[in-house]
C-alpha cells in the first residue's frame, strides 16, 4: 500500500480543481478525474467571482490571471415590467469595501485557469467515468468505466449537482449504517425554476462596466456585457410546477429557443430588448435549476463539496464562489489534522470520520446563509408573490447608502465573511426590513 496519504477527486470542476491547488500548497497528495473528455469544454455558461471566493484565489496565487480576464462592474441596472428603471452602485461599492471587483467570465476561462496553472498536470486524467467507489478497511478504491482503479485514503465528490460519488456515498451508508442518511434527505432536491442561458455579440447601447436585470412576474433578465465584444445572460422562469429531482422535464435546444423568442419584446433598459440580445445570440442553452443543500457531507472516507451538496439558482452568483469556500475548508482541515500526526503517518477511519464531520458542521452552517438568500432571491427577482413584487418596487430604489455603511463597519471589524453575508441580503433590495427584522 502506498505510504503517502493521498486523495482522489472526482471532478475536474471549479470545486475539484481548486481542491486540487489547496492540497498541492499543503503537499497533501491528490489526483483528479474527469468524466468528460476535456477539462475545460466550452458550454455557454457564465461565473461570478465574488470577494468570498475572490479571496482564496488570490491566496493560491490565481487571482492575477483571472482578472486579467474580465472587466469590472460598476453599476447594476434593473428594469421593472411597468417601465421603471433604476441604477444602483453596489458593484463600484463592493470593490471599494472588499477590495475585489465583481468579476464574470466564461466557466471556461475559469476552468483553464485551474488547469494550465496546476503544477502537476499528470495527476489530472480526463475521460474517466467513474461508476463506483468502493470503501475497505483503510482506504477507498475508484472504479472508472475504461476498467481503471484507483486507491487512495479519501474521495472528494466535486462532480457537480448529478453526483456519481454522492450515490455511491448514499450506497455505503444505507449498507454500513441504516437510517444515518434519511430518505427524505435523499429526496431533498427540487426544481421550480428553469434557466435558458446563452452568449451573444455585443449590444449597442450596453456599457460593458454595467450590470443589468430585468424582473417580470415569472421570469429574470441577467445580462453581464463581458470583454471581447460579447455579452452572457440568463433568464430564470418559473415552471409551472415543482418537481422533485429525477422527474423535471430536461430541456431541448428547440424549448430553448421557443422561451427566447417568447421574451424578446421584454425590455432590459432604455430603448433596449431582449431581441436585440437575442438576435446576436452566438450559443444558448436551458437547463433546469436544482435546489437544495444537503445537511450530511460524508460519510466513512467519501466526502462531497459545491454543487453536489449545494445547488442554488444563479441569481447571486454564489455558485463557483461556494465550491471554492467548501475547497479551501476541506484542505483546511485535512492539513492540520495532518500536520498533528507523525510524518508519514495517516489519518485512521475515525479519524478522517471526526475531520469531516467538524468541515460539514462548518460548511453546512456558513453556506446555508447564502443558500437561504439566493433561494430569497430566485423569488424575489421573479416577482412570485404580492409581497415579493412590492419590495422590489418600492423599497430596493430607496434603500441609500445604509446598507453599504453598515457592511463597511464590519468589515473594518474584520468579519469578511458576516459582512458579505449581510452584504447579500441587503442588496437582494428587500433588505431593509431584514436587516431590521433579523436584528430585532
Amino acid at each position: 500500500m502506498d505510504p503517502t496519504f493521498k486523495i482522489i477527486i472526482v471532478g475536474g470542476s471549479i470545486a475539484g480543481l481548486t481542491l486540487a491547488h489547496c492540497l498541492h500548497k499543503a503537499n497533501i497528495a491528490c489526483i483528479v478525474l474527469e468524466k468528460r473528455p476535456e477539462i475545460a469544454p466550452q458550454e455557454g455558461a457564465s461565473v461570478a467571482i465574488l470577494p468570498n471566493g475572490a479571496r482564496i484565489l488570490e491566496q493560491l496565487g490565481l487571482y492575477d490571471a483571472v482578472e486579467k480576464l474580465v472587466k469590472p462592474k460598476d453599476v447594476l441596472n434593473m428594469h421593472f415590467p411597468d417601465g421603471f428603471q433604476f441604477s444602483d452602485p453596489y458593484p463600484k461599492t463592493m470593490n471599494e469595501l472588499f477590495g475585489y471587483p465583481m468579476a464574470c467570465l466564461d466557466r471556461q476561462q475559469l476552468l483553464q485557469v485551474l488547469y494550465q496553472s496546476f503544477p502537476n498536470k499528470s495527476n489530472i486524467y480526463a475521460g474517466k467515468d467513474v461508476i463506483r467507489v468502493d470503501q475497505q478497511d483503510s482506504h477507498v478504491l475508484v472504479h472508472t468505466a475504461d476498467g481503471c482503479t484507483y486507491e487512495g485514503d479519501l474521495v472528494v465528490g466535486a462532480d457537480g449537482v448529478h453526483s456519481r460519488v454522492r450515490t455511491q456515498m448514499w450506497r455505503a451508508a444505507k449498507v454500513r449504517w441504516p437510517g444515518r442518511i434519511s430518505d427524505r434527505e435523499i429526496k431533498g432536491m427540487s426544481i421550480e425554476y428553469a434557466c435558458i442561458f446563452g452568449a451573444s455579440a455585443m449590444v449597442p447601447g450596453l456599457d460593458e462596466r454595467h450590470l443589468h436585470s430585468r424582473v417580470d412576474n415569472g421570469t429574470a433578465f441577467i445580462i453581464i456585457p463581458g470583454v471581447n465584444g460579447r455579452l452572457s445572460w440568463f433568464i430564470i422562469v418559473k415552471l409551472d410546477q415543482k418537481y422533485q429531482y429525477g422527474s423535471a422535464p430536461r430541456f431541448s435546444v428547440k424549448d430553448a429557443a421557443a422561451w427566447g423568442e417568447r421574451l424578446t419584446d421584454k425590455y432590459i433598459w432604455n430603448d433596449i430588448k431582449f431581441k436585440h440580445i437575442w438576435q446576436n445570440r452566438e450559443a444558448f442553452a436551458m437547463t433546469a435549476l436544482e435546489e437544495n443543500i444537503f445537511q450530511n457531507w460524508s460519510f466513512g472516507r467519501i466526502v462531497c463539496i459545491g454543487d453536489s451538496m449545494h445547488k442554488m439558482t444563479p441569481n447571486l452568483g454564489q455558485g463557483a464562489n461556494c465550491a471554492i469556500e467548501d475547497a479551501a475548508a476541506l484542505a483546511n482541515k485535512l492539513h492540520d489534522a495532518l500536520r498533528a500526526k507523525h510524518p508519514g503517518d495517516k489519518l485512521y477511519d475515525d479519524e478522517i470520520e471526526e475531520v469531516l464531520s467538524e468541515f460539514s458542521n462548518i460548511q453546512v452552517k456558513r453556506i446555508s446563509k447564502i443558500y437561504n438568500v439566493s433561494w430569497i432571491a430566485a423569488r424575489l427577482q421573479s416577482r412570485a408573490n404580492l409581497v415579493y413584487r412590492v419590495l422590489l418596487r418600492y423599497f430596493a430604489p430607496y434603500a441609500g447608502d445604509k446598507p453599504a455603511k453598515r457592511v463597511q463597519a464590519g468589515h473594518r471589524a474584520g468579519e469578511i465573511k458576516e459582512s458579505f453575508r449581510y452584504w447579500l441580503q441587503l442588496r437582494l433590495h428587500f433588505c431593509y426590513w431584514y436587516q431590521w427584522h433579523q436584528s430585532t
